[in-house]
């Protein structure tokens, strides 16, 4: 068992939490049985770090102290497993359906659209290069490990529309504004571009998109959260 916080092994651990360590070495953390759990069930789990005797996964496993995983974890609450997994290569638009994220940075609305991306048969989310991190560990957590299953790729937007209208699939972004009204579009392939609460769709994206798509609500609310507008529209589409 590892005991000490200095150990070189746990020293490696630490550095899998930051950016650009984890592009170099294509691995990172993740927290929670749950996690760990779907990272071996998708194939990407390489290795076990715990404080418990009783593992049940064919991989490597390290033990160490409780001390040893409340210095690794970013969480108050600190679980008795974590699992370095190997990162996901995904480099390629698949499917028609899809979706793409236009500065969206809150972790907790990119881990949910993901989640909410598998459950409504998209096949590919896209991030622009100014949204969240790939591997922010919030936004893993957020997931509920989704993003293990799915095709999450970071690209410049303006490169992926050109793509997916060679692909022969329409854009949509989603606008209090839109032109199309939910309730009476019938889309079954399409590519949805959500921008950030903040400052939403970029000109420049509204400029290469085929139309807009509007949710009729009650006027008393002035929007909706990123990532209900998505699952919203995801769930009509799918």
């Amino acid at each position: 068992m590892i005991e000490s916080i200095n150990n070189e092994k746990v020293k490696y651990y630490k550095r899998l939490r930051d950016k650009k360590y984890i592009l170099e070495e294509r691995k990172y953390i993740v927290e929670s049985e749950h996690l760990v759990e779907e990272a071996y069930k998708s194939g990407l789990l390489e290795e076990v770090i715990t404080s418990s005797n009783d593992v049940k996964y064919d991989v490597k496993t390290t033990l160490v102290s409780d001390k040893v995983l409340k210095s690794i974890s970013l969480l108050n609450s600190v679980p008795n497993i974590m699992g370095v997994v190997r990162l996901k290569e995904n480099n390629k638009i698949v499917g028609n359906k899809i979706v793409m994220l236009d500065k969206v940075q809150d972790p907790g609305n990119v881990g949910t659209i993901i989640r909410s991306a598998l459950a409504f048969n998209v096949n590919t989310v896209i991030l622009s290069p100014d949204s969240v991190n790939l591997y922010n560990d919030k936004m893993i957590r957020s997931s509920e490990g989704t993003i293990f299953k799915m095709n999450v790729i970071k690209m410049d937007l303006k490169d992926a529309i050109e793509e997916i209208h060679k692909m022969g699939i329409k854009i949509y972004y989603a606008d209090m504004n839109g032109t199309i009204d939910i309730d009476n579009a019938n889309i079954k392939e399409y590519a949805l571009v959500l921008g950030s609460e903040g400052e939403g769709i970029s000109d420049y994206i509204k400029e290469l998109s085929d139309d807009s798509i509007n949710i009729p609500m009650n006027k008393a609310c002035e929007s909706l959260n990123v990532s209900i507008t998505g699952g919203i529209i995801m769930y009509k589409f799918r």
